[in-house]
């Protein structure tokens, strides 16, 4: 596990479901308490502060400890000293138990993403529980079963593991910059989890706690009538709205890189880098090559052309490299340089941008489209010295700058329309409830003054 929102959503829903049918019984009105508890599943990471995570703070030898201590204490008052536990008493019990079992649960779940120093201090390894999934392709199911693998380093070689075990000083040093990405492939599902473990438990905490008083049971008697299909379909588009126009915003830039090493000999080549952009009309293209070394001089171009242009690039370089590698024309290698070097400086006078660099150095390029096109982005080895196979090592970066015009006044009309849905509903709800209430204390007074009204006519009588 990696995130701390999801250790306590999901260790909550796991601690509920495990933690038997008295304990469900005194929390279920005691949601907001239980949600207080469930913090602790973030206990274990506050080691990351003190720069040694994943270490003294990750052992289940204190956990376990916490719940056999609670254990021996209830064995003590009630078998030996034959005390009745009070209803605070019999509480913190229960709830240091939990507490226990949120730490435990949380050392036990980062085994999968470890290594952790699970048994402190009796042992001083970081272990790690690597878990497989085993694919047999020629197995009809495809599936044949998991495998479990347990490995383990030192504490000094586990504390070095993590990169939050650096002081931010040596974090920016070793990543070159202050920030760093990381890739959340599953964030649905750790963002899933979490708003179930928000509305189950801190939510319904609030309503309990609220419940007590007069007022809100009647707001919550008239939402509980919220049954038109408006308001989900209203949520679902205002939802759908929000993410497609101000969450990804009205121009978004994005990059991407790519680092390899460029070679050219008799025998083998690499000699150019190319990425492709399906761009809009309002979209632009940086293009920005680096040397970052090499072991003789050569000439490095970089280019942002239009399919038709790359196109023809690599049809006349397939030619080229056909013709030289057929034994019967009996070609020379300098007629591979020759004719190599000719195709690409036309490819590179022709294209939309372009440059040359030479002698370890950066230069950049960018491209404005005025209608929706494909474009590539071309990192190639132009003239080198032809004496000696080389190698040059090159890095290469695109940003694309995407105007996102249409598509964010689409979801705003979308989160606008979603938005009134929702809305309407409720004002309707509400101002129908507030009439009939209207209603009821006004047949409730004239009720009165007609019970009166019978009763002075009695006493005359």
């Amino acid at each position: 596990m990696t995130w701390g929102p999801t250790h306590v959503a999901l260790e909550a829903f796991l601690v509920w479901v495990g933690m038997g049918k008295k304990n469900r019984e005194i929390f279920s009105v005691k949601k907001g308490l239980f949600a207080l508890l469930s913090l602790f599943a973030l206990f274990p990471d506050l080691d990351t502060f003190i720069y040694i995570h994943r270490t003294y703070f990750h052992s289940i030898v204190w956990p376990l400890f916490l719940i056999l201590g609670v254990i021996i204490w209830l064995i003590v008052a009630k078998y030996i000293q034959k005390k009745a536990l009070g209803k605070r008493a019999d509480l913190l019990a229960r709830s240091l138990i939990i507490i226990g079992a949120f730490i435990l649960l949380h050392n036990i779940l980062d085994l999968t993403t470890g290594p952790v120093l699970l048994f402190y201090p009796f042992d001083n390894r970081l272990y790690n529980l690597n878990a497989y999934m085993i694919w047999d392709l020629d197995f009809p199911l495809l599936f044949k079963g998991f495998k479990f693998e347990w490995t383990s380093i030192s504490l000094e070689e586990g504390i070095n593991t993590y990169f939050l075990n650096l002081s931010p000083e040596e974090r920016i040093q070793y990543f070159g910059a202050e920030f760093i990405l990381l890739y959340i492939t599953d964030f649905p599902l750790h963002a899933l989890i979490f708003v179930a473990w928000f509305i189950f438990f801190p939510v319904m905490g609030i309503i309990d706690w609220t419940k007590k008083y007069q007022k809100p049971q009647k707001l919550y008697a008239s939402i509980k009538r919220f049954k038109n299909p408006l308001i989900a379909f209203g949520l679902i588009l205002l939802s759908f709205g929000i993410i497609l126009g101000p969450a990804l915003h009205l121009e978004r830039v994005e990059g991407r890189e790519y680092s390899t090493t460029l070679f050219f000999s008799e025998e083998q080549t690499n000699f150019s880098v190319v990425q492709s952009f399906e761009l809009d009309g309002r979209d632009s293209l940086n293009l920005t090559g680096k040397f970052t070394g090499n072991n003789s001089y050569c000439t490095i171009g970089g280019a942002i052309a239009t399919s038709e242009q790359f196109s023809a690039l690599s049809s006349d370089l397939d030619d080229i490299f056909d013709q030289y590698n057929n034994e019967s024309l009996s070609l020379s290698y300098g007629w591979l340089i020759t004719n190599y070097r000719t195709t690409v400086n036309h490819f590179l006078a022709t294209s939309l941008e372009h440059y040359t660099i030479a002698a370890n150095s950066t230069q950049e390029i960018s491209h404005n489209l005025s209608q929706q096109a494909t474009l590539y982005s071309v990192f190639i080895l132009v003239d080198w010295n032809s004496s000696i196979d080389f190698q040059v090592q090159t890095q290469m970066k695109s940003t694309l700058s995407i105007k996102r015009i249409t598509e964010f006044y689409t979801g705003i009309s979308f989160a606008t329309v979603g938005l009134i849905l929702t809305i309407i509903p409720i004002v309707l709800t509400f101002t129908t409830r507030q009439k009939a209430d209207s209603e009821a204390i006004l047949d409730e007074n004239v009720g009165d003054e007609s019970g009166l009204h019978l009763k002075s006519k009695s006493d005359n009588f």
